[in-house]
């Protein structure tokens, strides 16, 4: 039989450092992907329902549940720059950063993000987008 535990605060062993439980609720990763695109293929997901590798350098995650709020939410991003499993960097000479950022040109959803990824400036790209071996994404925010 399933049992529950109603509690508003957390404490730890000696009765100090209290935490809301609403703290824990609203302050967690909700949807967080692990995705290679250099071999379109997903490492780890939480959340997520599915992927579509959309063209060099753009994807869509979709969110196994909904978000409150198309924009009320926050995009914690990180790449692994390398095109072979860490043994050597992209090639060129990087001026700026490889970059994932959320694809200004799809309309914010409660279901799913846009994303892309992109080289700084570099001497043979100037902020193209390219196939990562490793693209992390991860969500916070309040669920529907």
């Amino acid at each position: 039989m399933a049992s529950e535990l109603r509690v508003n605060t957390l404490k730890d062993a000696s009765g100090n450092n209290s935490v809301a439980t609403s703290i824990i609720a609203e302050g967690t990763v909700k949807t967080w992907v692990n995705y290679d695109a250099a071999d379109q293929a997903t490492r780890g997901s939480f959340g997520q329902s599915s992927l579509t590798d959309s063209a060099t350098g753009t994807f869509v995650t979709n969110h196994s549940t909904n978000f409150n709020s198309a924009e009320d939410k926050c995009l914690i991003t990180g790449i692994w720059e390398t095109s072979d499993e860490g043994s050597s960097s992209y090639a060129g000479a990087v001026r700026g950063l490889c970059d994932i950022n959320q694809n200004g040109n799809v309309a914010a959803s409660t279901s799913s993000l846009a994303f892309l990824c992109a080289y700084g400036a570099r001497a043979d790209y100037d902020g193209g987008t390219f196939d990562g071996d490793a693209n992390y994404v991860a969500l916070l925010g309040d669920l529907a």
